[in-house]
């Protein structure tokens, strides 16, 4: 289309972007413009960081995705995370919230309206003891879609009508419906879903799971279920896993970011839900090697020592914490149990 083809008033609109431009042409569309960039117009837009939704963890813009086994509380995690954003609240898990729109969908396949009701009441209704001054009125801004037919066309018209921060699909094997080990559809599939993310400046995250038999491997995207095509295509993979010693923690593990360095994947972020399905940061962090920990002769009788004195885990892991025998609390309530086990 000729720029001298449109009225005028968008006529001269579009003359004053294309101005500069050497590599610009008459018969460049608007869509074409904005996907388009030379080198020096990328570095003109000077971004030093990419722009993150969720600080560190998640970006502003594209795919990303949630795994972990049906037991982990990944709805749960996301559901709260929903919350955060459209209650504008500053952080989430005590990590920065960066909000445009303040508003969110929610596409639910495992869960019905009277389940995802349930759940809601019992987060919002702690989160109004922790906040007197909460405005209910904002929770319209969360939006739950159950029917899944049409869905990609669905989330497009509602785009179209007013921008959102993220779209949450719980879960993406409800919602594709083709081969799930074949590279060339899962691609394709999650291409539509990343074409509407970047026009819209949005992020879709995408809950899904791992192997029932790979909870007790190391953790690893090569656990996800289903073609690799999956995970390539994200942007950003996490996993949430729960512990195996102390009820109701779970750990955070970040599987996959290329825009964090390794200190953000070599260890977990241990997380407390409590009963009311709020989960809390508790500022620990557990290593993959945590089994040598475990094993180690030192911090095993250290431990029992001070158990027998009447310390409680947390109590334990403070009085190791600024010793050479620091340890996590999982690695600690798993050697108690070891301990107990023996006797």
């Amino acid at each position: 289309m000729e720029l001298n083809s449109l009225p005028e008033e968008i006529t001269n609109e579009f003359k004053s972007l294309f101005e500069g431009l050497e590599n610009s042409t008459a018969t460049e569309t608007v869509d074409e413009y904005k996907s388009t960039f030379d080198a020096l117009e990328l570095y003109n837009l000077e971004i030093d960081t990419v722009p993150k939704l969720l600080d560190p963890f998640f970006q502003k813009v594209g795919l990303a995705a949630l795994v972990g086994t049906s037991d982990s509380g990944k709805s749960t995690f996301l559901r709260q995370l929903s919350l955060n954003i459209v209650l504008q609240k500053e952080t989430f898990i005590r990590c920065k919230l960066n909000c445009e729109s303040n508003k969110v969908i929610y596409v639910s396949t495992e869960d019905d309206s009277n389940s995802v009701s349930a759940a809601i009441r019992k987060q919002v209704n702690y989160m109004i003891v922790q906040e007197e001054n909460l405005d209910f009125s904002l929770l319209k801004n969360l939006q739950f879609i159950f029917d899944t037919e049409n869905l990609l066309e669905k989330l497009k018209k509602r785009l179209e009508k007013e921008p959102c921060d993220l779209i949450v699909i719980d879960a993406f094997s409800d919602v594709f419906a083709k081969e799930i080990n074949a590279n060339t559809q899962v691609r394709q599939f999650l291409n539509d879903y990343d074409k509407i993310a970047k026009k819209h400046n949005c992020l879709i995250i995408f809950l899904h799971h791992i192997g029932k038999n790979t909870q007790k491997n190391t953790p690893s995207k090569d656990s996800i279920i289903g073609s690799q095509a999956f995970e390539a295509k994200m942007r950003v993979v996490i996993e949430l896993r729960p512990s195996s010693y102390i009820e109701n923690y779970k750990d955070l593990w970040v599987l996959k970011a290329n825009f964090l360095d390794s200190s953000f994947k070599t260890k977990s972020y241990v997380l407390e839900m409590n009963s009311d399905l709020i989960f809390k940061e508790t500022g620990d962090r557990n290593s993959k090697n945590q089994n040598a920990k475990k094993d180690n002769s030192a911090i095993i009788e250290k431990v029992q020592e001070l158990s027998g004195k009447g310390l409680s885990v947390r109590k334990i892991e403070e009085e190791l914490k600024s010793t050479e025998l620091k340890v996590s609390k999982s690695v600690i309530g798993e050697i108690l149990k070891k301990n107990r086990q023996k006797n």
